[in-house]
Parts: C-alpha cells; sequence; structure tokens
C-alpha cells in the first residue's frame, strides 16, 4: 500500500504541472488578440512564439503520456511535430493574407485564435482531454471576441471558474483514488 503513495503524489505533481501549463498557454493566446489589435508588426513573432509554446507544451506531455502508457515514443512526437509544423504553415498563410490586404490585423487574430484553438483542440484529443479543453477555450474566446467588445473580462471570469472546477475535480479524483489504495 506505502509503494502508491509516491505515485500519487507524481500523479498530483503532473497534474499540477499540466494545469500550470495549459493556463499560461491559454493566457497567452487571449494576450495575442490584443497584441495584433495594438502592433501588427510584432503580432507574428508573437503568434509564432505562441505556437512553439503549444507545441512544446503537446510534446512534451504527448511524451510523457507515451513513455507512461508504452506507446513508441518517437511516433508520439513525430506526429507532434508534424502536426505543429502543419499549424505553423497556417499561421503564415494568415499573415499572408494580411500581408497581401485580403485580411485586417484585427481580423486575423480572431482567425489565428480559431486555427491555434483548433490545432491544440485536435492535438489534445491525441494526448490529453485537459489540452483540448484548452483549445477549444481558445477558439471560443475567438467566437465571442468578435461579438463583444469587452470579451477579456468575461473570458477571464469562464477561464477561471473553468481552471477551479478542474482543480476542485482532480483534487478530489486524487483523494478519492487515494482512498482506494488504502483500502
Amino acid at each position: 500500500m506505502k509503494e502508491l503513495m509516491p505515485q500519487n503524489k507524481r500523479f498530483d505533481r503532473k497534474f499540477r504541472m499540466e494545469g500550470i501549463a495549459l493556463t499560461v498557454a491559454l493566457t497567452l493566446a487571449l494576450l495575442g488578440i490584443g497584441i495584433t489589435d495594438y502592433s501588427p508588426l510584432k503580432s507574428y513573432r508573437y503568434w509564432v512564439l505562441m505556437m512553439l509554446i503549444l507545441a512544446i507544451s503537446g510534446m512534451t506531455i504527448g511524451w510523457s503520456r507515451a513513455h507512461r502508457v508504452g506507446l513508441p515514443v518517437a511516433r508520439a512526437v513525430g506526429t507532434q511535430l508534424i502536426h505543429w509544423i502543419a499549424t505553423w504553415v497556417a499561421v503564415g498563410g494568415i499573415f499572408l493574407l494580411v500581408k497581401a490586404g485580403r485580411l485586417n490585423y484585427e481580423s486575423a487574430g480572431l482567425v489565428l485564435l480559431l486555427v491555434l484553438g483548433l490545432a491544440t483542440f485536435l492535438d489534445g484529443y491525441r494526448i490529453n482531454w485537459h489540452f483540448s479543453l484548452v483549445g477549444l477555450l481558445i477558439f471560443v474566446s475567438g467566437i465571442v471576441a468578435a461579438y463583444i467588445e469587452e470579451y477579456l473580462w468575461v473570458l477571464l471570469v469562464i477561464s477561471i471558474g473553468i481552471a477551479v472546477i478542474l482543480f476542485l475535480w482532480e483534487r478530489y479524483a486524487s483523494a478519492k483514488r487515494r482512498h482506494k489504495s488504502k483500502e
């Protein structure tokens, strides 16, 4: 029975680290809309950096999951790499549309949120439902931002609420697992 406790603590620490990484990713994605609106020239670098953060987070979680479950790590990371390179190409395409005058920067920020939300959601489908949830929140934030002028506060309240619910749910599930392991 005592051997299970370190594993539960490891699970709690892993979940906490994933939660922090995913919350930071969501916050940075929301910040990206403002950067695209107010500093269009710097926004391309920001979105490429944002995509790299999401890609590294996804690949790290995917590698960890593949290692833990016993799947081929190289295949999991390779799939992630292809997924995020394709996303990078799509983000580059959006900025080509801006450069050609087909999209303005405000619209580009919203489209980028939709693309990154979809990419993150699909990545989460393969690696971790938490990542899918962050992708869904990024996607929905793009839709909400199009309709609500002062959307950031609404999204922030919703995001914090969801984060608290997830934290409490995982804490409850962890306590339940610990209780079962003691029996």
